[in-house]
């Protein structure tokens, strides 16, 4: 029987969870075994699972309490650790300073420190900072439990199932009544902690909360980052498009020669793909590198949209587990100064699922049949609340490579770079004289 079973309950966690895996295996504690409890994801959750080839068990109706139920009751083990799947244990002591407190017979459960990350939101700072303290604490009326960060005794768990109806806080229902029995303690360890970008309560003046997050930031000095989020720690590769429509010209070779020199040159590009054609390829500069890998242009590549070609990159890159990908089209005239620079900081700065360039416009007419509706006019006396852009993929684009499996890209996980500037749209297919 194994000592310590970990359940990691998930429901499209693609963003998550390798990081998470990873770092329990990391763990100096070794004697454990991981099970995932799946809510049918819809991402990549379980391809990426499978790679570590872990037992996957299927819950279709998610109730949190039966999904733990489930997993300890198939693998044997004297604990259970409860582990969400956005939650990066902070170092390889997290699961040996959870487990180390059940050396008290009376301890039947033990619950960590959760921290806020680099984009945690004022609200989730806050609380997650108020709730989880440093100070370590035995509680034996206080029943505040949080099964994002836990380990239970899993004899106890046998005799004191978790609900199988509640939706929510079965965590907080189990500790009252195991500690209503008044023989049982709670631990608070602090040193068992990991990163949870998520928070506790939502609802705050936005501009009150800001005021006491910059107080509560300016007290200590914390490292908000865990190191498998820092760019050192993901995994970039590219991709290059590009066919020609018209005489290759000396503009052309210069921009795009630049342009493969510098992500050639920049460490954190690992592999170059070009499904470029062999006219372009033969006009242009090409040192001999490691990174570089050629793919051949089919006549159905030639006539495929972005769509069809970030699809066919998707499937061709999985056996190679990246974070990123970037796209460029050899297409583009010009290119602003540090673009490289700027997309990369741009998406891992936040978890964005594409990060592109884009210009904004005015005057914006739209048609449905016969009927044109005005969108956006310079002539107007109002003025608009937002603005319209119109986005320059090949410009420069770094999409997550999860997020490609469905082209998964909500107003909310898409940020634009705007180029200021319209000479960044020009490309060379569309003029007949260089500018």
């Amino acid at each position: 029987m194994i000592e310590t079973l970990i359940i990691i309950r998930t429901k499209n966690e693609d963003r998550w969870i390798k990081h998470t895996i990873e770092k329990i295996y990391s763990q100096s504690y070794k004697n454990f075994k991981i099970v995932i409890v799946d809510n049918f994801s819809t991402d990549r959750t379980v391809e990426i699972v499978k790679q570590y080839k872990l037992p996957i068990i299927k819950i279709k109706k998610f109730i949190p309490g039966k999904a733990i139920n489930l997993a300890y009751r198939k693998f044997p083990c004297k604990f259970t650790v409860c582990l969400s799947a956005h939650c990066i244990p902070e170092n390889n002591k997290w699961l040996l300073n959870l487990i180390k407190n059940f050396k008290n017979k009376k301890t039947v459960a033990v619950y960590g420190k959760q921290l806020p990350i680099f984009n945690t939101s004022d609200a989730n700072y806050r609380d997650l900072k108020i709730v989880f303290g440093n100070d370590k604490r035995i509680q034996k009326k206080d029943y505040f439990f949080h099964n994002a960060n836990s380990a239970i005794r899993t004899q106890i768990l046998k005799k004191y199932p978790f609900s199988e109806k509640a939706t929510n806080i079965e965590d907080r229902i189990w500790a009252k009544n195991i500690l209503d029995l008044r023989k049982y303690q709670i631990i608070y360890e602090p040193k068992a902690s990991v990163y949870h970008h998520h928070g506790l309560h939502q609802n705050n003046n936005k501009k009150r909360l800001n005021g006491v997050v910059n107080l509560m930031k300016g007290i200590e000095t914390e490292n908000l980052v865990p190191i498998e989020l820092t760019i050192s720690n993901q995994k970039i590769f590219a991709c290059l498009i590009g066919q020609v429509n018209n005489k290759i010209t000396n503009s052309y070779k210069k921009i795009n020669n630049e342009l493969i020199k510098k992500l050639n040159e920049d460490k954190r590009i690992e592999k170059i793909f070009f499904l470029v054609t062999n006219e372009a390829l033969g006009e242009l500069n090409i040192p001999k590198s490691n990174k570089f890998i050629f793919v051949k242009r089919s006549k159905y590549l030639n006539k495929a949209s972005i769509n069809s070609i970030l699809k066919f990159f998707y499937s061709k890159l999985k056996r190679y587990n990246i974070d990123y990908l970037a796209y460029f089209n050899l297409d583009y005239m010009h290119r602003p100064q540090n673009f490289l620079d700027k997309l990369v900081s741009a998406s891992t700065d936040d978890f964005h699922n594409i990060t592109t360039y884009a210009e904004k416009i005015n005057n914006v007419w739209f048609k449905k049949k016969k009927i044109i509706t005005k969108k956006t006019d310079q002539l107007e006396n109002t003025r608009n609340s937002g603005n319209y852009y119109h986005s320059l993929y090949g410009l420069g684009s770094i999409f997550f490579y999860n997020s490609l499996k469905n082209l998964n890209f909500e107003k909310n996980t898409t940020f634009l770079i705007d180029t200021n500037n319209p000479k960044y749209s020009l490309r060379f297919s569309q003029v007949k004289n260089e500018i």
